[in-house]
């Protein structure tokens, strides 16, 4: 997240530190890396879409991996997201007492969405969740959790020094993971003056 030091904007950037550097894993990052930046999480009516063989195909060529561990994995992602989607959208995240308190339920479930899509480098999200948490406290301006959650992955996608030039998480793709209307997270983003590149304007 953009943080202010002496009215000049500081973003923070750094390597990917997961742990789990298993062949499993990696593999797994790399389909939903593809997936995220190139297909659709939802269908027309924003509902999350079905696994068929075409978008099967599609991700197996485009990541040069076989089409049962693309079937897989995408199996299981699907069934995750869908249920955790339905647990965002039921309201039942209780809003926190205490800005510390806060903070710790929206890096809960920030831990969460990257156990179920491991696309963005927890460990820089987790500093620009701090930055976002200061620049929420000087602007009095508090958007629900999700929406916290889809501003910290955005920055630090779209800051990510690894990433080939506009090869970012799709914006739809994004708000449906975290169940975030585009209304809300725009509405967040112009309030808060974060540009198209994750950066303080």
């Amino acid at each position: 997240m953009a943080g202010t030091i002496n009215q000049t904007v500081a973003l923070v950037r750094g390597t990917d530190s997961q742990s789990d550097l298993s062949e499993k894993f990696l593999a797994k990052k790399e389909i939903l890396e593809y997936f995220f930046r190139c297909e659709s999480l939802v269908d027309k009516n924003g509902e999350v879409i079905k696994l068929d063989h075409i978008l099967v195909e599609n991700i197996a060529r485009g990541t040069q991996t076989s089409d049962d561990l693309v079937l897989e994995v995408m199996g299981r992602f699907l069934e995750r997201i869908a249920y955790f989607k339905q647990f965002l959208e039921s309201g039942l995240i209780a809003w926190a007492p205490g800005k510390q308190q806060l903070y710790r339920k929206v890096r809960v479930y920030l831990h969460k969405v990257h156990k179920i899509a491991p696309i963005f480098d927890y460990q820089r999200a987790k500093k620009n969740l701090e930055l976002l948490h200061v620049l929420l406290s000087r602007k009095f301006f508090w958007p629900h959790v999700p929406t916290q959650i889809a501003l910290v992955i955005f920055v630090t996608d779209r800051r990510d020094p690894n990433l080939a030039k506009d090869n970012y998480i799709l914006q739809k793709n994004l708000r449906a993971l975290c169940s975030c209307s585009a209304y809300s997270f725009h509405m967040a983003r112009n309030k808060l003056g974060i540009d198209k590149l994750g950066v303080l304007s």
